[in-house]
């Protein structure tokens, strides 16, 4: 896997939004925040623009990734914002040029159809983790404070290139396990919905081997039950050393109309779809649409153990 440079204080960093639109002042205010981790924020065209559920048309879009990836003055890239559009504009990236000029690039949700492209296309480490207009800080008065968990995550993977090693979840909260096997394998995966609506593609996530993560928001429980299923009937579990589920923020159990009638629990579903391929499972891994919130360094090695119940990152993304 190729590496970027990690990031050093002072250095340009782009922000582009590749999905949907936001607000003028939450531009701002995500500006701040790039500005506060001691990078010089180099806001894009489409930070600045709405075409519909889109931040700009298809062209646009792919326009300021490619051209924050060509331009040597730029030495990261930061998300502005998820929401929905990465997946129309996968086929118009340059790789090749891409793969050339590795960068830090982090974001989540509806980002995780690029850090797959990125991760297997280009074969170049990416970041999952708080976008410039993620909650991972706070402005009150020109002032921004952040979280400190969130913070010290970011620093680790992006501007150190030490392991970050065994993982510890926000307020040490405990991890969770179905069995007792290890496993150990490059990082990959993001959001749920995104790695099933690239099933079928030439963007298709490639779990052999790997460790794959999931995590999902605002999807009613027997979503997700479809959507693991159609994983499983890829052999996306079949083919993977090993699970990390992250948060399922809003995944609610549906009220059925007959009486009493309910969506299985989570726990149930997982335990349907993918606990029978016997690999290692860990979850409560808080990562995901939640804060505090840790970067996970994609395509990096990780080894899990169930019976430990530890994740611990073996590299790191960056050098």
């Amino acid at each position: 896997m190729k590496k970027p440079l990690r990031l050093q204080r002072g250095d340009r960093v782009a922000v582009v939004a590749p999905s949907s639109a936001t607000d003028l002042k939450t531009v701002e205010e995500g500006q701040k925040k790039v500005r506060a981790l001691g990078l010089v924020p180099v806001m894009f065209p489409t930070c600045y623009t709405n075409y519909g559920h889109l931040s700009a048309p298809d062209k646009n879009r792919a326009k300021d990734i490619n051209d924050a990836f060509s331009d040597d003055n730029i030495k990261g890239i930061i998300c502005l914002r998820g929401g929905y559009g990465t997946p129309r504009i996968l086929n118009m990236l340059d790789y090749e040029m891409i793969s050339e000029n590795p960068k830090v690039f982090m974001g989540f949700s509806d980002i995780t159809a690029l850090h797959v492209a990125f991760n297997q296309l280009c074969a170049m480490t990416t970041f999952h983790g708080p976008m410039a207009t993620s909650n991972f800080a706070k402005i009150k008065e020109d002032r921004v404070k952040f979280d400190e968990y969130t913070l010290d995550s970011i620093e680790k993977n992006l501007f150190s290139n030490e392991p970050s090693g065994i993982h510890i979840n926000p307020g040490d909260e405990e991890l969770k396990s179905y069995g007792d096997k290890d496993a150990e394998g490059m990082l990959t995966g993001g959001n749920l919905t995104l790695l099933t609506a690239a099933m079928g593609s030439a963007f298709e996530v490639d779990t052999r081997g790997k460790i794959l993560f999931i995590e999902e928001v605002g999807e009613p429980i027997y979503k997700i039950d479809r959507m693991l299923t159609t994983l499983a009937m890829a052999g996306k579990f079949d083919d993977c050393k090993g699970v990390i589920l992250g948060t399922f923020v809003n995944c609610q159990r549906e009220q059925k109309s007959y009486e009493g009638g309910l969506d299985l629990t989570l726990e149930e579903v997982v335990e349907n779809t993918i606990v029978p391929f016997n690999k290692p499972v860990i979850y409560n891994f808080k990562a995901g649409h939640s804060f505090p919130q840790p970067t996970l360094p994609l395509g990096t090695k990780v080894r899990i153990d169930a019976g430990t119940r530890q994740v611990e990152f073996l590299e790191s993304g960056v050098v």
